[in-house]
């Protein structure tokens, strides 16, 4: 690498890597404010908080290096175009177009770094950080129980306590009507309900009580003692509404998308092919950055408009990628095209951009793109 390439480099991961830091830092704020009710329960520590945000990073980082990278490339390579850098280039002899290597270079680097989190680490990190989210919401259940107010928000059940405490509950009233054709009372000196697992089940613990069951149909009524007993809930809908991760496809592997996106019997063509359309998108969100590169160094070598127009081309730019791969995935998912052409299309149609783009730079030299 000459030291051209090697001077425009740094200019360009300077501001990549500031835009990176910021973006980033702001998507994960706001997806942490968003899900407030649950990170700021009376059951969430400090660690819990930093765990989820650790867990969230890689999802997060598949939507912000793209942008980041074209924001610094448009950024580098302005400022050589504001200082008449470019011009100068182009009077030594030298095409403009020379430029394009350095963001092409370094967007093969992130557009591999991209393809490793999109396939390997964000599944994994979105699986881990659903199964945080169900732990901390089954603790801030537990948290949520007060003395001498009635607690109805786990599915079928109501739980009464006089006393609340770091032990546990005492003089316990749990009303379970989870079989409505056989409702049960149970009254109980102490108790408590306890995680268990990483899933949607918990364990409800009695000591010293008893357990009153009518039968509804009859006149059979039944009262049985106990000095502990124990039961399993699953708290079902008390997690799932709450954990927004709940039923996603994106914490699926790669090989468990290729699998689901084969049409067999009792998965209908419709869901095969959003299996499909997900496991594409996974490859071509992060080759975004390959268009970018070819679309910055013209874009940056505008003068018209100075570096704002520049800017705005690139905003605009992210945007249409943004439109292009959602237009892609409803077409892969209709089966109007087949999902690894529908999905490449918006990378497709940007790459043909740049290259027109880097086409005019060439033939009219810096300032005439606009």
């Amino acid at each position: 690498m000459g030291l051209l390439e090697r001077y425009l480099a740094k200019e360009i991961m300077l501001p990549f890597l500031a835009a990176l830091l910021f973006l980033t830092q702001l998507l994960l704020m706001t997806q942490i404010l968003a899900r407030a009710d649950i990170l700021f329960g009376a059951g969430v520590t400090a660690l819990d908080i930093a765990g989820v945000a650790a867990m969230l990073l890689p999802h997060l980082l598949g939507f912000v290096m793209p942008v980041s990278f074209l924001l610094g490339a448009i950024v580098g390579v302005g400022r050589l175009a504001e200082d008449r850098e470019v011009m100068a280039i182009g009077a030594a002899g030298l095409s403009p177009v020379r430029l394009v290597r350095v963001p092409l270079a370094i967007a093969v680097v992130v557009a591999a770094l991209g393809l490793w989190f999109s396939v390997s680490v964000e599944p994994a990190g979105l699986r881990e950080a659903r199964l945080r989210f169900n732990e901390i919401i089954k603790r801030n259940l537990t948290a949520n129980v007060r003395p001498g107010t009635f607690f109805d928000e786990i599915p079928g059940y109501t739980v009464f306590a006089g006393r609340v405490g770091p032990d546990g509950w005492g003089d316990v009233l749990i009303s379970d009507r989870s079989d409505p054709s056989a409702p049960v009372l149970a009254l109980a000196r102490r108790g408590r309900l306890e995680p268990v697992g990483s899933e949607e089940e918990m364990r409800l613990v009695l000591e010293q009580g008893e357990v009153h069951r009518e039968d509804p149909g009859g006149e059979d009524y039944v009262r049985a003692t106990f000095r502990s007993a124990g039961l399993t809930l699953g708290v079902g809908t008390a997690l799932s509404d709450r954990n927004a991760l709940s039923g996603s496809t994106k914490e699926l592997t790669q090989a468990e998308l290729a699998t689901f996106s084969v049409p067999a019997e009792g998965r209908p063509p419709e869901q095969a092919r959003s299996f499909a359309a997900a496991y594409q998108r996974r490859l071509a969100a992060p080759l975004a950055v390959l268009a970018f590169a070819l679309m910055a160094v013209p874009l940056a070598a505008m003068r018209r408009g100075g570096r704002a127009a520049a800017i705005g081309a690139s905003i605009g730019a992210v945007l249409a990628q943004y439109l292009l791969l959602r237009a892609g995935e409803v077409l892969a998912q209709r089966g109007v095209l087949p999902a690894a052409l529908a999905l490449q299309l918006s990378n497709l149609v940007l790459i043909a951009v740049g290259l027109a783009l880097c086409w005019v730079l060439e033939r009219r030299g810096p300032g005439v793109i606009r």
